[in-house]
């Protein structure tokens, strides 16, 4: 069998509009850096790629039905990433300049917890490299009856492999309480359900937007990320 180039690798991927932005090539299994006709950086192996070209970033936008393409970050943009961080099911929002610009959900099945929180890591590191943010809020846990210690100790290792990986990656991040983002948003309502319900229509009062819980909580977030953070956070030392 002939020895895979990377000109091959290339010339398959212009079939379908996508670029090869790695500069060298090793094996099926390594990872490589590609570029799908969108102008997403996907970030995955050729053997992945070949027999499944999708970029995570177009699959969960609900903007790409708009057409919508990333908006190029400017010299003075002040861009927030914010999440609502689940090990099935993530909700994202994209601020620029306290503008909502984007919002999502991404989403992952299995019942390998490990393989869902490195499928969470590489789209974070996919999204990181394609808006650029300033500063990345996560919901901070909170241990909920109803759900149980299992629950809590599945999210707490989530939340700490994401903040390591924004942590490499040299990008501030802040830690919101889901109490505090709340009720910075006016978000009303005695249940979990209420209050997810009441956020949506927060969302779509601000917005014009119809979406789902998991969306508008990372609304929220962006929000509350993008009101009271002026881009003066610097990146603090571990020790």
């Amino acid at each position: 069998m002939a020895k895979i180039k990377l000109s091959d690798i290339q010339e398959e991927l212009t079939k379908v509009g996508w670029k090869v932005i790695s500069e060298e090539y090793c094996n099926l299994d390594s990872e490589m850096i590609f570029e799908c006709d969108e102008g997403h950086r996907v970030y995955s192996s050729w053997k992945k790629i070949r027999t499944n070209p999708k970029c995570p970033i177009c699959q969960n936008n609900k903007l790409k039905n708009q057409e919508q393409k990333i908006p190029q970050k400017k010299k003075d943009d002040y861009v927030v990433l914010a999440l609502d961080q689940a090990t099935y099911v993530t909700g994202w929002s994209v601020y620029i300049n306290k503008k909502l610009v984007r919002y999502g959900t991404f989403e992952v099945d299995g019942e390998d917890e490990i393989v869902r929180d490195y499928e969470i890591k590489t789209w974070l590191i996919n999204m990181i490299e394609n808006f650029k943010p300033d500063i990345i809020g996560l919901e901070g846990i909170q241990y909920q009856q109803y759900a149980g210690v299992t629950t809590f100790a599945t999210l707490a290792r989530l939340q700490g492999i994401l903040m390591e990986t924004i942590y490499e990656l040299k990008i501030p991040y802040v830690i919101c309480p889901t109490g505090t983002w709340r009720h910075h948003c006016g978000v009303k309502g005695k249940t979990r359900a209420d209050m997810k319900r009441s956020m949506q229509l927060l969302a779509k009062q601000w917005y014009e937007v119809s979406i789902t819980s998991d969306e508008a909580d990372a609304v929220g977030i962006g929000k509350f990320v993008s009101d009271t953070n002026s881009g003066k956070i610097q990146l603090e030392e571990w020790t």
